[in-house]
């Protein structure tokens, strides 16, 4: 067997570590130039082409980056076993379960915001916007639960939406990991977004309610720092102990969900009580657009509270097969429900239950005509009402409200977004060490997120969700289309709700024509990733090079702006360069070393094909 010299092992070996360090502060620096560009362009409202490409730019850098980072346990493959595609659980979670995950992801904090801005200043086209979505949302539940039952028939299981995509259009399709891929950032904005309003109530507005009730300074910093010490365990909780205290967790989930509920619909009730559920002027329209555009644009705007069933179909594997009905399996004794039959029940009753307490708190809060001024100034809208309406001990009852909404979005959306990233992993979309760290990533991305703009966040989380749905939708399509399946359910009801979740996504354009377009460019950027994914190890060092070379050349014949640093000050200070430089110096240092890696794996292959030759050869000489 013929071997390299020790020097070329220490060369390659070299090459591959200078790689990994390199890769992972090009990961960094594109990462953090895209947010400070990202907030930039947002905050002008520039999307001029050389913008644009700035931006693809930067996205090369981080693709070249994370290229760079596999290359060490690619070359190292087969010293590590590889991860499970499936991971077997335990299932314990029921109906009563899955039913308390679904209202919680979908009455989250955004509640708090949206509704009371959204209702006084939309008036019926508001409420309208409520009552579409809840249909749009009640018959896509429908249309998972029908792609659910043919899964299951084939012996499948669905991990989430984007499974289903998978099962109709086949793992290596552009079309699943996109719609896998939007889905992770859809979640992921959520979670930023769930987090920034946390920060803000705790450090904000917690302060306020505990000196009302007379707590002294020390005292109040310290109940501050133990809830938001509290947040971070139970976040922590859920992510490396899931699987251990899945049962408590759910316990857990149920009782707060359960109590959220009570509190919201007797606050709602009080508050309209003290409006003398005064509905006058609720059927004026808003001046502007026609009620038609506005209804469109509207849904689109507040969907973002309504998608939180689907998290349903994210626990399934840790759902049993058979459960019990609460309250009818106590009068009918043994009645139980199978898994395709009460996940469907699930979905379509989370989507109802949230949707009826959206509309009775936003009846409720325009029944006392606040000042719209006032509420858009507000940071936490509900807790201002509370407060100037009905006294410090509702706003404490809110308070409490909001807090468990807040645990009860950000966990699911945080561990749903995980999930995404791993089922990447999974499908084999990137190297099984890093599908492991798909918590590790997404939190990173998270906190990245969390400093940006909050109206930005709530309508790239609309955007990408709409876009990924739609997509999960026309599987129902697809999938009856294959001939090894034969679908019993029609494809009307799929062909309404996916251009419907197309249309109210593109409507978020008259909103904020900045997070459609890099919405677009996101999705762009998937299809990219998946065609230089399946490129392969060499195929993929031997094309980012070349695209790295061609965004500098555009960059060089485009105008375009460079964004003020913000993350990265401290970089470009320390280096005396701009931002934009400093990007140009990244790519380059990048991709050369890529091209080394290149040569690297070339020349192993090369010897490699050597030693083959040599062992057939000694074969055929003892023939």
């Amino acid at each position: 067997m013929l071997r390299a010299p020790s020097r070329n092992r220490f060369a390659a070996l070299t090459v591959k570590l200078l790689g990994l360090g390199v890769g992972v502060v090009s990961v960094s620096l594109a990462l953090a130039y895209l947010f400070d560009d990202a907030t930039f362009l947002v905050g002008t409202g520039r999307t001029q082409l050389g913008d644009v490409i700035a931006v693809l730019a930067s996205a090369s850098l981080a693709f070249t980056g994370a290229a760079l980072i596999a290359q060490l346990p690619e070359s190292f493959r087969v010293r590590f076993r590889r991860i499970p595609t499936a991971i077997q659980r335990k299932p314990v979670y029921g109906l009563g379960t899955m039913l308390a995950v679904g209202i919680g992801a979908t009455l989250g904090s955004p509640l708090f915001i949206l509704i009371p801005e959204n209702i006084v200043q939309y008036t019926i086209v508001s409420l309208g916007s409520l009552v579409l979505a809840a249909i749009l949302s009640v018959g896509m539940a429908k249309v998972y639960s029908d792609m659910y039952v043919e899964s299951k028939a084939l012996g499948l299981g669905s991990v989430g939406g984007p499974s289903f995509t998978k099962l109709a259009a086949g793992t290596k399709s552009a079309r699943y990991f996109i719609s896998r891929l939007s889905m992770w950032v859809a979640n992921t904005a959520l979670a930023a977004y769930t987090k920034i309003v946390f920060l803000v109530f705790d450090f904000v507005f917690m302060p306020q309610i505990l000196q009302g009730y007379g707590f002294s300074p020390v005292l109040s910093q310290l109940t501050i720092y133990l809830i938001a010490a509290a947040f971070i365990a139970w976040t922590l909780l859920n992510i490396a102990f899931e699987q251990r205290f899945l049962r408590v967790i759910g316990a857990a989930q149920i009782l707060l969900t359960a109590l959220l509920l009570v509190i919201l619909l007797y606050h709602s009730l009080l508050l309209g009580n003290k409006g003398s559920w005064n509905l006058a002027g609720l059927f004026s329209l808003p001046p502007g657009l026609g009620w038609v555009p506005a209804l469109i644009i509207n849904t689109g705007y507040l969907y973002l509270l309504f998608f939180g069933f689907q998290e349903i179909q994210s626990l399934e594997r840790d759902a049993v097969e058979r459960s019990s009905v609460p309250i009818v399996s106590w009068i009918r004794k043994g009645y139980q429900l199978e898994r395709t039959t009460y996940f469907g029940i699930a979905m379509v009753a989370s989507v109802v239950v949230a949707s009826a307490v959206n509309i009775f708190y936003a009846l409720a809060v325009f029944s006392v005509h606040p000042s719209s001024s006032a509420l858009l100034s507000s940071q936490i809208p509900a807790l201002y009402l509370a407060q100037n309406l009905l006294g410090p001990g509702q706003e404490l009852l809110i308070g409490v409200a909001f807090l468990i909404a807040t645990i009860t979005t950000f966990v699911p959306a945080f561990l749903a977004a995980a999930r995404h990233l791993a089922a990447l992993g999974e499908d084999g979309y990137m190297p099984h060490s890093l599908a492991k760290l798909s918590w590790v990533f997404t939190l990173v991305a998270v906190f990245l997120l969390a400093v940006g703009n909050q109206d930005f966040l709530v309508n790239i989380t609309d955007f990408m969700v709409l876009i990924s749905l739609g997509i999960i939708t026309f599987s129902a399509i697809w999938l009856k289309r294959r001939a090894s399946i034969r679908a019993s359910y029609g494809t009307a009801l799929p062909v309404v709700i996916g251009i419907s979740c197309f249309a109210f996504g593109g409507a978020v354009y008259f909103l904020s024509p900045s997070v459609v377009v890099f919405g677009s460019i996101a999705v762009v950027f998937a299809y990219l990733i998946f065609d230089i994914l399946e490129l392969g190890s060499l195929g993929v060092q031997l094309f980012l090079p070349v695209f790295n070379l061609s965004c500098l050349t555009a960059l060089e014949f485009f105008q375009h702006t460079t964004p003020p640093a913000g993350v990265l000050d401290p970089v470009t200070r320390l280096l005396g360069v701009d931002l934009g430089t400093l990007l140009v110096y990244a790519i380059i240092v990048a991709s050369a070393l890529l091209v080394a890696n290149l040569m690297v794996d070339i020349i192993v292959l090369e010897r490699t094909a050597l030693v083959r030759r040599g062992h057939t050869r000694s074969a055929t000489k003892g023939l």
